[in-house]
């Protein structure tokens, strides 16, 4: 089960994160800065709820301290008065925070399970850009999105417009380069986000399905089978997002190499 930091001072603020988490994570609560990055470096932490303020004011080395030592850990700031607080948090983004949840307005048990729900998928981003290596951006741009939101749906003419290109360029971008077309990529996106939930060993296959809005849980199995050739335990054993990155990749150097021909 993954571990999640949580630097609330706020009694209120810690107690709604672990009902909303409830059966799904460990919530370690954190006394300070200090206390967080022991946290970070010592547990199997794969995101870190803050209040930004817990010392009083902004901090913004403390943020770019988590991104440089823990590029993978995905930090959650928690705000109270996020009106007055516009420059603030300006700054806390480009310093590297993920997502924000604003105290009071948008904390409810649901939204923190969906915030926790796009910040799992968000930390994988790391390793698909480790993967990639060098591609060009749209391709890169590309597929961060599938993976990035993969709990919206999204439609091929809507990755189009999110990369301010149409559907049938983009189809072309991807063949050239061997990458299966846009439908496919937010398929295979979609799967690496699974592939990453998979690996926490008390996720079951039914519960990774209906975190990522597959029909069924026989859908998603036999969507495993399409795309990766493995059931949904083989793919955890098999390293999770690692080898789900490694199997289309290995079907884009194919491509490739048919597109060369």
């Amino acid at each position: 089960m993954g571990v999640i930091a949580a630097l609330l001072p706020r009694p209120a603020w810690l107690s709604r994160l672990r009902t909303a988490l409830r059966d799904r994570h460990t919530v370690l609560p954190c006394a300070g800065w200090p206390d967080l990055l022991r946290a970070c470096e010592h547990e199997p932490v794969v995101i870190a709820f803050f209040d930004l303020y817990a010392d009083g004011a902004l901090n913004l080395e403390h943020l770019r301290t988590m991104r440089r030592r823990f590029p993978r850990v995905t930090q959650v700031a928690y705000v109270l008065g996020a009106a007055d607080r516009g420059r603030d948090l300006f700054d806390a983004g480009r310093a590297g925070i993920d997502a924000l949840v604003l105290a009071d307005r948008d904390d409810s048990p649901a939204v923190l399970r969906a915030t926790v729900d796009l910040a799992e998928a968000r930390s994988v981003t790391g390793l698909v850009r480790e993967q990639l290596g060098e591609v060009k951006p749209l391709i890169r741009d590309a597929l961060l999105i599938a993976v990035t939101r993969a709990h919206e749906g999204l439609a091929p003419d809507r990755l189009g417009k999110l990369l301010a290109i149409s559907r049938r360029a983009l189809a072309d971008q991807l063949a050239q380069a061997g990458y299966p077309p846009p439908q496919r990529l937010l398929a295979w996106g979609r799967l690496v986000v699974a592939a990453h939930l998979l690996e926490d060993e008390s996720r079951s296959a039914d519960s990774v399905a209906l975190a990522l809005d597959y029909p069924s849980g026989s859908a998603f199995r036999n969507t495993c089978q399409r795309y990766l050739h493995a059931t949904p335990h083989e793919i955890r054993a098999r390293g999770g997002a690692a080898f789900a990155m490694r199997t289309l990749l290995a079907e884009v150097a194919g491509g490739a190499q048919v597109a060369a021909e």
